[in-house]
């Protein structure tokens, strides 16, 4: 077996497959040592070695063999690699598996803007991000966010550009938004500023607004979301967003013995954390014979401005919000279609997001609205029968 790739999904899918009695041959093949990418962000200037993110990520020395090497080109069960050098080998495998992770988005002439997805960007950002420096941010989705809360933590001063005005307004409704923005304002004054406004040329210092606004920085970084990292595969194996059409065990429709799994598929749960994991244990049923399981509730977990924040299920900008909210900081923002709840934003209630995850992994449940929006009762308690 042959597995593309080194990040979460890759060492998640050896694991159950050995756990699971698997004893055939495994080759990993990836371009980077497999660690643990969310804290590149959440906690970019606490890790001090790419060890330090490793932890349950190593692979065992007896689980799989290494190859240092990104994949190229892939005919049946034959796929090309290149190493670090450039120089090109072949490896021959009955089943090949493609957990080949993401990149993330950097528009054509935006040259020398950085990014953070990977542990030599993170090391470069530190050392450029000097006590008072300035970074500007083009995004304000959750690498944005996780990153302006991190450099403002450490004394830079940012400036975040998102063309809707809002942090996280293509994906939550326009009031649970209003309240991430309040977030950054309660930074000391003057630490982070939103701007709203649209990219329209980028410099490694400097972007260049639509509406005529220069904002210049010591630091530009693009957070703009990612793509899946498979603009080498046959484009027929490939959806409208470039992710691997699959089944829900991970197979490719019409390619025999490939599999993908991870933020490269098109799989149920999205491209998050969890999903990876769970993309993989059903990937390593299948190959094993076991029942696949259905996939988990989607869900997101961030650290910022001092808050653990988790999103469960489904949120879009058009549904309607149930507040729950007690005496402390912490709150839940239910999502709503009618009576129907759907996904829900978790701030410091570890309690809600618990039950969130029951209650949306059977489905739809009608809520009784009162009681829902009372803090102090079990969000259980709160369903309805139909």
């Amino acid at each position: 077996m042959l597995v593309l790739g080194a990040g979460l999904a890759a060492t998640a899918l050896v694991a159950a497959l050995r756990s699971g009695g698997f004893a055939g041959e495994i080759t990993v093949a990836g371009d980077e040592d497999p660690y643990d990418r969310p804290p590149l962000t959440k906690e970019l200037f606490a890790r001090s070695a790419p060890e330090d993110l490793r932890e349950q990520f190593s692979l065992a020395a007896d689980a799989a063999a290494w190859i240092r090497a990104r994949a190229t080109g892939i005919e049946g069960g034959v796929v090309t690699l290149r190493d670090g050098a450039g120089r090109a080998t072949t490896a021959t495998a009955g089943a090949v598996v493609l957990a080949l992770g993401s990149r993330p988005v950097v528009p054509v002439g935006w040259e020398g803007v950085r990014t953070l997805s990977r542990w030599d960007d993170a090391v470069a950002l530190r050392t450029a991000l000097a006590p008072g420096a300035h970074l500007v941010i083009a995004g304000a989705g959750w690498i944005g966010l996780e990153l302006a809360s991190s450099a403002a933590a450490e004394g830079a001063t940012v400036t975040v550009i998102e063309d809707t005005g809002r942090p996280l307004g293509r994906l939550l409704p326009e009031p649970v938004a209003e309240r991430v923005t309040a977030w950054l304002r309660a930074v000391t004054p003057g630490t982070v500023t939103l701007v709203e406004g649209r990219v329209a040329t980028a410099s490694p210092t400097t972007l260049d607004l639509t509406n005529g606004r220069v904002v210049r920085g010591d630091v530009v970084v693009a957070a703009l979301g990612a793509r899946p990292a498979t603009d080498w595969l046959p484009r027929q194996w490939l959806g409208p967003a470039g992710h691997v059409r699959t089944a829900l065990s991970g197979t490719v429709p019409g390619a025999s013995g490939i599999w993908a799994i991870g933020d490269c598929a098109a799989a149920p749960g999205g491209q998050h954390w969890n999903a990876a994991v769970a993309s993989a244990q059903r990937c390593a049923d299948a190959l094993l014979g076991n029942p696949v399981a259905d996939p988990p509730v989607p869900s997101v977990f961030s650290t910022m401005f001092g808050r653990r924040v988790e999103l469960v299920g489904h949120a879009s900008p058009g549904h309607e919000v149930l507040w729950r909210e007690g005496r402390g900081n912490g709150w839940a923002a239910l999502f709503m279609d009618g009576d129907d709840l759907v996904g829900g934003l978790v701030v410091d209630r570890p309690r809600d997001v618990a039950a969130l995850r029951r209650l949306l992994g059977g489905g739809r449940p009608v809520l009784d609205r009162a009681a829902a929006a009372d803090p102090a009762r079990r969000l259980a308690d709160a369903v309805r029968r139909r």
